[in-house]
């Protein structure tokens, strides 16, 4: 598998700005799964309205070229595609629309035949947007497409921190062990955390993440990180409908509770680490 030279142009960037040390720079997390269905989109919209809430200035990238749908599932229909950057049309600001409690999305282009025939062309834009936005936030969350396809797995190991999305369906955990497998066959050490999403209990959850780390640590002689399970919330159905967050939607219920200790988390280990 060859990988786009993603990484090295990140490097390159940061190693740019390291001589201007008061330059903020944000911390980018790659949000990804092994299959799709597991509710990897609105996990991640979620959590960014979280982080935001707490004071967090947060970017959140549509990377999904295939069925990109940030912009939906909350009502807004962008002027402009990615497309447009490609073509020169637009700055990146251009592109940015206003998501809810402050947070920014960069959205993609869903089922634009142009740029999956050309994927290529299409990371080296977005490379290119979230370097030049990278100082102006705090953090950048990537809503990867799913599975382990060059694209996928370039944004994602360019990533400082990994969360990976599974499922207590043996479909979605059988492939997110393989995203693991493979993260760790191209990364020596990366940061990877879990989130058991559409759990029926807290005890499920931190069963079949157990039953992971068990078999990571077995064959691959690693770890992952645990850091919270998202319950199946009925109303959910309903806030994609009406095209609101459901911890906006839904601010009480134990979903929406479950997502702020997971950002909760995030940022306390971030500082922990400072």
């Amino acid at each position: 598998m060859q990988f786009f030279n993603q990484s090295e142009q990140l490097e390159n960037f940061q190693n740019r700005n390291k001589k201007g040390k008061k330059t903020k720079m944000a911390k980018l997390i790659s949000i990804t799964s092994g299959k799709g269905g597991v509710g990897k989109s609105n996990f991640i919209l979620n959590l960014a309205i979280a982080m935001s809430i707490r004071g967090k200035k947060i970017l959140l990238i549509d990377a999904d070229m295939n069925l990109s749908n940030l912009d939906i599932l909350i009502g807004v229909y962008p002027q402009f595609t990615l497309k447009n950057l490609i073509d020169d049309l637009i700055s990146v600001n251009d592109l940015l629309i206003d998501g809810p409690k402050g947070i920014k999305i960069l959205p993609a282009s869903s089922g634009d035949i142009s740029i999956m025939k050309n994927t290529k062309k299409a990371q080296q834009a977005l490379i290119q947007a979230y370097t030049e936005l990278k100082p102006e936030y705090d953090y950048i969350l990537i809503d990867t497409g799913a599975g382990i396809s060059d694209y996928t797995m370039d944004f994602v190991l360019s990533s400082e921190k990994i969360v990976i999305i599974t499922t207590p369906e043996p479909t979605a955990i059988t492939d997110a062990y393989a995203m693991i497998k493979m993260l760790f066959y191209h990364h020596k050490s990366p940061d990877i955390s879990m989130v058991i999403n559409m759990v029926q209990t807290d005890e499920e959850g931190k069963n079949i993440f157990n039953k992971i780390n068990m078999i990571v640590q077995h064959f691959l002689n690693k770890q992952v990180k645990h850091i919270g399970n998202v319950p199946f919330d009925k109303y959910l159905p309903e806030a994609v409908r009406e095209q609101v967050p459901i911890l906006l939607k839904r601010p009480r219920s134990i979903s929406s509770a479950n997502i702020h200790n997971i950002a909760v988390s995030i940022l306390r280990e971030d500082k922990n680490k400072e």
